[in-house]
This record gives C-alpha cells, structure tokens and sequence, in this order.
C-alpha cells in the first residue's frame, strides 16, 4: 500500500480536531466539522477522483497484519468517548447560543455518525477487545443493539425481504428509517432471545443479555454524567441529557441513511421457500471516491465487506462489476433526504442493477446446476 494512501487513514482524525477548535473559536465556526464532512470533502472527492486500486497480492498479508490500521481504529473509540464527555461538560458549564448550538450538534453528529462506523468495523473482529470497543462506542450513540442485529442479523439476510436494514424500490429514507430502527431493534431482541435459549441461558440477565445492556448502559452513563455535571453547576443540567440523546438520534439516523444508500432496491434471487442465493459483489452498492473512503475506512467498497464480513478496512477491494453510486456517501445521503431527486438519479441505476443481477443470477444457476 503507497505510504500516501496509508497516512491518508488519519483523515478520519480531523473531524474530532474540528469539533473542538469549532467550539473554542465560536459562534458559525461550531459548524466546522459538518460543513468539512458535507461540503469540502464531496468537494475534494471529484477533484481528486476514484481510487480503484486494490493491495498487491504480494503485500497483502503483511498490509493485512498491519497493526497501524487496526491502532487506528481502536483509538477512535477513546477519542470519541473523551469528546462526548467532554461535549457535556462544556455544554453544562459554559452553554451555546441556539445557533453555535445547532452547528455543534451538527458537527458532533458529524463525528459520532462515523464512530458507529468504526464499531461496525471492530464489531467483526474476533478478538474481544476489539468487540468490547465496539460496544463501547456504539454505548455512546445509544446504538449498542447494532452489534447484534447487524453480524447476526443483516450480514444473514441483506438483500432479502427478512432484513430491516435493507430499502425497497421507491422506499423514502423516511419511511425505511422507521422500518431500520424499529425493526432491527425487535430483530436484535429476536436474535438474542434465541440464542440464549438456545444456550438454556437466562433471558433477564444483564450478565448474559446483550440487549438489556444495550438499554442500561446508555442510560446508566448519561445517569452518572448528569448527576456529576448537575452538581458541579448547582442545579440539574438538563443540556446533558439532551444533547446525548439528540447527537445519538441524529448519529443513528445517519448510519441508516448509509444503510438505506447501500442496498437501495436491491434483492437477492430466492432459490427456495426462504433460502436465497449467497450474496455476491451485485448485492451492495458501491464507491471509489477516494477521499469519502479514507474518511469512512473504506465503507464505501461494501460489496467486499458483505463478502468477507471479517476483512478488515485496509485491504477492502473494488470489483469492477459492483454497481457504482455516482457520489461519495456523504453527498448520497444528502440526496436521499430529498425523495424525488433520489427516486429521479437512483430507479435508473437501479433498473440497469436489474438486467445485470438477472444475468449474474441466470449464470450462477446454471453453474450450480450443473456442479
């Protein structure tokens, strides 16, 4: 991997830098880190381009075992952690005018958006610390049921009718975000009850329950964070609470628009009664702006990811015959909040996956019938 493109990981690292300088320098600077991550960085993506380079086969291993990649991402759950107490401390100590306020939020959202991100990298790793970080960040985004839902859940049926987190044709983002958070919450609790009765384990246990530590532990570290904070101003600090929750709706909601982006329309061919087709490269769509990858640990080649769910971001490939969104997830995302002009820029694309799948699926049948 060229050093460029190795040191150019350590982008994501701005974000955080931005809240804080935004924050002491005031007033419309508090907006830094939203217009960075929304504006400059689509701006950046289409001077620069696409990066459709994939690690050499001779460096792969070694780029694999790496330990810079995985320091990377191990250490962005700490900084997040720190930036949220310190956010709460600052807010109840020192508060905002509404519109500093707002461009904080924004920019907060900014960061702790693609903190969940980085928990769903650490989610899939089997090493426990790596598992524990990743529930501690998603702790922090009141977002800890994912780590269930999404390795048990989506990675099993993305792409089919049984995934929540999966968008239909002509599904506004709104009306999937109602079906993501809800129904993978009650997917997560699904999956969880099975597998402990699968293990004669006791449901009401937080010792053993993932979910019930999902509700408690959010709520217990913003519990202590108040009553600490509260007493340092001499009255209840009501900015705590709900600047945590606030930041971790709008943090949650951003993840689901990427998920809403990823397999828009997508659906995998179904070969029996609730058995589908194994999911290939067709299945996610994807991107190659350089840029909006590096900031996203390379999220944006998710074709790869659903393949080798346990791969890590640095030697994440492009396959050339992975669809292609037009634009970087940040500027997609902004595109989904509009309905039409998505239907308008995303059913033709969509139409054209289509022919493509049917073809892809046609082949495979083929193969397997013949094997």
């Amino acid at each position: 991997m060229k050093l460029v493109k190795k040191m150019g990981f350590l982008a994501p690292f701005i974000i955080p830098i931005l809240v804080v300088l935004g924050y002491y320098l005031g007033s419309f600077w508090n907006f830094s880190a939203f217009f960075f991550a929304y504006t400059l960085i689509p701006i950046c993506d289409e001077m620069i381009g696409r990066d459709k380079t994939n690690v050499e086969k001779e460096d792969f291993e070694k780029v694999f075992d790496n330990k810079y990649f995985e320091m990377l991402v191990h250490s962005m759950v700490y900084v997040q952690v720190a930036i949220i107490i310190w956010a709460l401390y600052v807010l109840a100590l020192y508060p905002l005018s509404t519109l500093a306020y707002i461009g904080f939020l924004l920019s907060m959202m900014s960061f702790t958006s693609n903190g969940i991100n980085v928990a769903h990298e650490l989610g899939h790793k089997k090493s426990s610390f790596a598992r524990f970080n990743a529930k501690l960040n998603l702790m922090t985004t009141c977002y800890m049921h994912f780590y269930v839902e999404h390795n048990r859940g989506h990675h099993v049926h993305v792409a089919t009718p049984l995934d929540p987190a999966t968008s239909k044709k002509n599904q506004t983002f709104y009306a999937f975000w109602v079906q993501t958070v809800f129904g993978g919450f009650r997917s997560a609790w699904k999956i969880e009850k099975e597998r402990l009765a699968k293990k004669e384990l006791p449901f009401y246990s937080i010792y053993h329950n993932e979910m019930l530590r999902a509700i408690i532990f959010p709520l217990l570290f913003i519990t202590i964070l108040t009553s600490i904070l509260s007493f340092q101003v001499g009255y209840f600090a009501y900015v705590v609470p709900l600047f945590f929750f606030s930041q971790s709706i709008m943090a949650f909601s951003s993840l689901e628009a990427v998920n809403y982006i990823e397999h828009y329309g997508m659906t995998r061919r179904e070969i029996s009664p609730n058995k589908y087709e194994r999911v290939n490269p067709l299945h996610s769509w994807n991107s190659s702006h350089l840029i909006s990858n590096l900031m996203l640990f390379q999220l944006q080649r998710h074709s790869d990811h659903h393949a080798y769910a346990s791969r890590p971001y640095q030697v994440l490939r492009h396959f050339d015959e992975s669809p292609q969104l037009p634009f970087g997830y940040p500027v997609m995302i902004m595109i989904a909040l509009v309905p039409p002009l998505w239907f308008m820029l995303m059913n033709k694309k969509l139409e054209t996956w289509k022919s493509l799948a049917i073809q892809e699926s046609e082949i495979r049948r083929r193969v397997e019938a013949t094997a």
